[in-house]
């Protein structure tokens, strides 16, 4: 079957793309999840954290640890810190491991930061940075760095008996870095990666690690979180159901116990805070009673002194003046009695509005790292499983036309075998041998592709984006096994498939020629001036292409498939081009937001007003959180814009808030124009999507001080790039009890982007700026945020044309082989060699024309179906599609075409007009 080969290497490398697209994707996707699991129990991370509005104690430490299930659970210290960059100040997270000699330090630290270079601090002077630190400061391993308390940050958990002193953690003085570490909690997005734009500007960018020995004396007792290790969630993978399975039933366990601790931790915060109240008034008792016994004492010395002058007979005008001051001071400590009594029950009465303590139960999900890479595997992989559907059905239409078109070929062979006694299955073995091994070497090949190098080109991509040491090859012998063997099944099918008519015949007919299609009047016929004015080759190629409209139909249908191949890959690239202006102008109307402490924006905001480099300015508060739906569940990172009163209307000027569309309407922007109301808050589409919300619905919104509270969302807003909440001062001051205090600025700056990026590099090394995002520097970094989306639609893009030049080529020989007696036919006529090529060509032209006509509508509704595929945290995709793309896919398909025609060229020159013409007899 050697004069087969073209055929074979048609089936063989269309199963092999196939394959590689099953495969490739989906295994890329697993070995990113494998990676992580495995560095994920290598760093013995956290399954479950919990935090507490009022923080937690060693007595909650105790109750967590007796819970069934738990393995293992430590008290952790952690709080926002500012550090002074070249005059900017960062926000960075401070996080102490388990001081020396503690149970937690001798077993198995959970959480354990990866050591990139040099070692982890082993005093309380030492601290382990992570790598964007030292690329973001310039600072080396060996050099010092002072961080102080955020007084804008969470409090320490402490509640009601925080100060600004109890609000320091860690101790504030000068540490020595003495190592690089990755933050296993957080292998994504922060520094400075392709994922930074997920994270709201107030979120702090690096981590520090310090000792247990760098916390101070007095924050010792409460800790700030409590993390847990699930017994047996470590022998699972990570991001399976049965390992989420098994961390929910600790959860619930965890949420039967958490209304008694949160009682119990009220009850001793209240009954803290009366007993200092108890201390400070029996002092202050004392103080008064101890003066109280002074002014009688002095009061029985002027009586004695009164008495011995009235007994003299002596003036007392001057203990009249005594006395009276003495009194004047007795009613003005009877005055302070009076008002300490007051003060001691306010105090007290302050005490019982204490709000009750309320605990976060939070899983790996709320990680961002974690969540990221499960959200973006399950996007890609779900591009993974859509492409191989259409990979496989151009299969079986290429292969069940390359393997009939073979069989009719052999025909009078078949015959022969039949006459020579051969059994149906015996001969139907050859065709089912030869399509098999096709496949099997097609599979093999695309599994190869698929799980060695395609990862490892993803792999480049994932570097950029997740903060793992490492990546590592996993080969998953089932999941290859089971794509090759669906090729095999539709290709062999079709191979049986198209000789079940052949070998019902008896050999006589067989070893008849097949009788030509009779001839007909084709539709076109019957439009007579249409018909007449046709040239003569024109006429032919009409009938041609009416007469056989198996093989047209083959033909327009492998081609549309292609181009709906191509189209969807060009649909996703332009979704992602589209982004940018879509949100930085479509959505976000401002050039720079600054974010204050609350005692700093005053001035701040005056400063900017000043300033020739901004035309106007709105103050807003700006806060970070996470949003969930009030039953729990799945959390996703969004920020809060708080807009002052009587500025609704205004902030449309630098946010435009519109109606968020459906999915398949979505590329035609938001809707109608939405404001702000006191009834309920607006939030983006997105974290609408994620977390399986409809207008009308309650979330449950946690700030940056885990302060939680449950709100309407009235709206849903149209939002591309990252998520947020945007609610007005009174549905603020109403949720939260708090009277509202600006604390960030919505800017609209003069000059070009450059200018616009070096006001904001300005304003960031202003100590009164917490955190200022640049507009301008969004969009210029725009390109690294979808490097991974990009690679893959350039992948499939490749592949996809690869497919389109196999498939014509495939019909293309195909068409010439079953018509080579008719071509051999007309050459003897005198048809010269350009006519015969344009007698061939313009059929398969044709077709390649009607194929992209039909491919590109229907590429473009295949798409939109990609909006709810690619649903990625932080991400909405609306399918866009731009024009250059339905002219590039065109061109491509008909440039393939174009070239397959100078291959096929040849093989019409090379027709044997004897050989073709001999009679079968």
């Amino acid at each position: 079957m050697t004069h087969h080969i073209g055929r074979f290497l048609s089936i063989l490398v269309i199963t092999a793309l196939g394959v590689t697209v099953a495969t490739g994707l989906q295994a890329a996707c697993t070995d990113l999840k494998r990676t992580a699991d495995a560095f994920f129990d290598g760093r013995h991370l956290h399954d479950i954290a919990i935090v507490s509005t009022l923080g937690l104690t060693d007595d909650d430490v105790r109750a967590l640890g007796d819970v069934d299930g738990v393995k293992a659970v430590e008290g952790r210290y952690g709080e926002t810190a500012i550090v002074d960059l070249d005059g900017s100040r960062t926000k960075v997270t401070v996080n102490a491991l388990p001081a020396a000699g503690t149970d937690a330090a001798d077993s198995k630290v959970m959480d354990e930061p990866y050591v990139v270079d040099g070692r982890l601090p082993a005093d309380g002077d030492e601290v382990a940075v992570t790598q964007g630190f030292l690329m973001a400061s310039g600072l080396r391993i060996g050099g010092k760095v002072t961080f102080s308390a955020d007084d804008t940050a969470s409090s320490t958990g402490k509640g009601s008996e925080s100060s600004d002193a109890a609000t320091e953690i860690f101790k504030q003085h000068e540490y020595t870095i003495v190592g690089t570490v990755i933050d296993a909690t957080d292998v994504g997005g922060g520094e400075g990666s392709s994922t930074a734009f997920r994270k709201s500007s107030t979120v702090p960018d690096h981590t520090f690690f310090v000792t247990g020995d760098a916390v101070n004396d007095d924050a010792r007792d409460v800790y700030t979180s409590v993390i847990l290790t699930v017994d047996g969630a470590a022998d699972g993978q990570s991001f399976s159901d049965s390992y989420k399975t098994d961390v929910d039933v600790v959860r619930t366990r965890i949420d039967d116990i958490s209304e008694k601790r949160e009682k119990a931790r009220t009850d001793a915060v209240k009954a803290e805070a009366n007993a200092t109240i108890d201390k400070e008034k029996a002092k202050t008792d004392k103080d008064l009673d101890d003066a109280e016994t002074r002014l009688d004492d002095a009061g029985r010395q002027l009586g004695q002194q009164r008495a011995y002058l009235v007994m003299l007979g002596m003036d007392t005008t001057q203990i009249d003046a005594a006395q009276r001051r003495l009194d004047e001071q007795r009613n003005t400590l009877n005055e302070q009695r009076s008002k300490a009594e007051t003060e001691f029950a306010d105090a007290r009465a302050e005490v019982e509005k204490t709000d009750e303590a309320q605990w976060y139960v939070r899983d790996r999900t709320a990680l961002s790292g974690y969540s990221s890479i499960d959200s973006d595997s399950k996007s890609i992989e779900a591009i993974g499983t859509v492409f191989p559907v259409l990979f496989l059905l151009v299969a079986v239409l290429i292969s069940l036309t390359a393997i009939t078109r073979m069989v009719e070929e052999e025909r009078g062979l078949i015959g022969v075998y039949k006459a020579l006694g051969y059994r149906k299955r015996e001969i139907l073995a050859k065709y089912v041998v030869y399509a098999l091994l096709a496949c099997v070497l097609g599979g093999l090949l695309g599994d190869a592709v698929g799980f060695i190098v395609m990862p490892k080109i993803l792999f480049s991509i994932f570097a950029t984006m997740y903060q793992l040491p490492a990546y590592h090859l996993y080969f998953d012998t089932a999941y290859g096994l089971v794509f090759a063997a669906l090729f095999i099944v539709a290709v062999v099918g079709s191979a049986i498939w198209a000789c079940r008519s052949e070998l019902r015949l008896d050999p006589a007919a067989l070893l008849r020629p097949k009788a030509p299609r009779a001839g007909r009047r084709i539709l076109l016929e019957r439009f007579g001036p249409l018909w007449r004015r046709m040239s003569f080759l024109n006429k032919v190629t009409a009938r041609n292409l009416f007469r056989y409209k198996s093989r047209a139909i083959m033909t327009i249908a492998g081609i549309m498939g292609c181009t709906m191949l191509m189209m969807c890959g060009f649909a996703i690239r332009d979704s992602v081009v589209q982004l940018r202006p879509n949100q930085y102008g479509g959505v976000v109307a401002y050039d720079l937001m600054a974010v204050t402490g609350d005692d700093d924006n005053a001035d701040a905001l005056r400063r900017l007003r000043a300033s020739d480099e901004v035309k106007d300015v709105l103050g807003v508060r700006v806060d970070s959180g996470t949003v969930s739906a009030v039953d729990g569940g799945r959390e996703e990172n969004v920020q809060l814009i708080v807009i002052p009163s009587g500025e609704e209307q205004r902030f449309d000027d630098y946010q435009h808030l519109r109606s968020a569309q459906s999915d398949w309407s979505a590329a035609l922007g938001g809707g109608r124009r939405l404001t702000p109301t006191d009834t309920g808050a607006i939030m983006t589409k997105n974290a609408m999507q994620m977390l399986g919300l409809q207008p009308g619905d309650s979330a449950h919104f946690k700030d940056s001080t885990f302060s939680g509270v449950d709100v309407v969302i009235r709206d849903v807003a149209e939002n591309y790039m990252g998520n947020s909440i945007v609610m007005t001062q009174k549905l603020y001051e109403r949720l939260f009890g708090k009277t509202y205090r600006a604390n960030g600025m919505l800017v609209h700056l003069n000059g070009d982007d450059a200018a616009q990026m070096s006001f904001a590099d300005a304003l960031k090394r202003d100590d009164a700026y917490l955190s200022v995002t640049s507009v301008a520097e969004l969009r210029h970094e725009f390109e690294k945020n979808f490097t991974l989306i990009n690679t893959v639609v350039y992948v499939l893009l490749v592949l996809a044309g690869v497919l389109a030049f196999v498939v014509l080529f495939t019909l293309s020989t195909t068409n010439i082989s079953e018509r080579e007696r008719e071509l051999a036919t007309i050459k003897v006529l005198g048809f010269r060699r350009g006519e015969v090529r344009h007698y061939v060509n313009k059929e398969m032209l044709l077709l390649t024309l009607i194929g992209v006509a039909l491919g590109l509508p229907l590429g473009r509704l295949v798409s939109e179906g990609f909006t709810m595929v690619l649903r990625m945290p932080g991400i909405y995709f609306a399918v866009h599609v731009h024009w250059a793309s339905y002219a590039i896919s065109a061109v491509l398909a008909l440039g393939f075409a174009v070239v397959v025609t100078f291959v096929t060229n040849r093989m019409l020159d090379r027709i044997d007009m004897v050989g073709a013409l001999k009679s079968p007899e």
